[in-house]
Formats: structure tokens, sequence, C-alpha cells
């Protein structure tokens, strides 16, 4: 009967906190006894953080992006607040100042595919990683910078964290164009991929993060000024 009942958690809990994206039908794992019962020990852990201590869950948006490079500088000033706050790109280097952002913005223009000043595609995107009021923001942006790594790893990208507001958030911005050439193109599954790994990396740092099925967020056409006032 233990057995039994740690197998259907294992199964309607992996329904529960990951997404079908991450399932496939023709790849069903088989578990030995032992790593059901460590599965379904994980499971419990997270479903009392839900349910028991209300964790916090996770909040990953695309809050838009630049449609040329005119766009793009505009808010890469906007997210460092004219050069006032450090700006970390994708080596884990940060700056300030207005010659850092001129210098990323050239980076970004003239690598790869030269980024015209306007473009009828997007050659950028926008996305803002936050946690409620009280989360240490220095493990959101530790979180963020994880996340990053795992999953834009063949971009550019800069990130700025914000603490001005009651909620941490770290605002990233991503070059659309892949090193490889191949170009990001974030859909509802992806976010919800985001959500999960983000709250997964919250969680290696000791913050009680989940991000269930039922809250996932959008794409929201709006741009980050609109979501992150100064």
């Amino acid at each position: 009967m233990p057995s039994t009942i740690d197998g259907l958690l294992v199964q309607w809990g992996d329904r529960l906190f990951y997404p079908s994206n991450r399932m496939t039908a023709s790849r069903t794992p088989v578990l030995t006894e032992a790593a059901v019962r460590q599965r379904a020990q994980v499971l419990r852990q997270r479903i009392r953080a839900t349910v028991e201590r209300r964790a916090p869950q996770v909040m990953v948006k695309v809050t838009g992006g630049g449609r040329g490079m005119g766009a793009i500088a505009a808010h890469l000033r906007f997210i460092a607040k004219a050069g006032r706050l450090p700006i970390e790109d994708d080596r884990g280097a940060a700056r300030e100042g207005r010659e850092a952002l001129r210098a990323i913005s050239d980076q970004w223009r003239l690598g790869g595919t030269r980024i015209p000043e306007v473009s009828e595609r997007r050659e950028a995107f926008n996305i803002m990683l936050s946690m409620p009021t009280g989360t240490d923001a220095r493990v959101v942006l530790l979180a963020a910078r994880e996340f990053a790594k795992a999953e834009l790893a063949n971009h550019r990208y800069v990130m700025v964290l914000h603490t001005h507001q009651a909620n941490p958030h770290v605002h990233i911005s991503v070059r659309a164009e892949g090193r490889d050439g191949k170009r990001l193109n974030p859909r509802k599954e992806d976010l919800h991929r985001w959500r999960e790994i983000f709250a997964e990396k919250l969680r290696d740092w000791g913050i009680e993060a989940e991000a269930s099925s039922q809250a996932t967020r959008g794409v929201s056409p709006r741009s980050g000024r609109q979501s992150c006032r100064a």
C-alpha cells in the first residue's frame, strides 16, 4: 500500500508541478521503489509548502522587446536608470554609467547580424523575474543569474536588479538572435518552464518558491516601463 500511494503521488504530483512540455509519452521513466519513495517525499514537501505554508509563486513575464537598436538602447537606459544602477552582462561583468550603456549598445548592434536603428522585427526581449515583498533581493539576483545561465546561454543578455519597489525583481534584456543564428521566440510553454526553473533556483538558495500550473503568467504586450515604474 505505501508504494502504491507513493506511486500515485508521483504520477499526479508531476502533473501539478511540472508542465506537459517536460514530459513525453514516448519516454516514461521507470523508477525503482526507492526512487519513487524519494520522489514522493520531495513532492510532499512541495505540497506542504504550497498548501500549508502558502509558498509564494514566482512571477516571470515577457514585458515586450525592442524593434531596433533605438528601442533597445532606450530600454537599457530605463532599467539601469540612465547608468545609476549596475548592469550585468552574460559574462558576469557588472558596470555602471552612461559609457557602459553605450558600450553594451554597440556590442549588441554589431555582434552577429547588425541591428538597425529601427527594425520590422523584434530584436530583443525584455523579461522580468519577480518575487513578493520580503524576499531577499540578493537571492533574487543570484537565482536570476543562474536562471539566465541555464536558459539564455546562447544569447547576449544583461540584467539589472530593482529594489525601489516593494517586490524585488530583476529585469533581463536578451538579444533575440543567438550566437548560433537561431532566434529566441518565447511561447506559453517556455514561460511555464522559465517559472519552474526560476523557482527551482530560488529553492536552491533556501527561499520557498513555487510555480504551479494554476498561476502561469502569460506574455504581456506592455513594455517594462508600464510594469515597473521609477
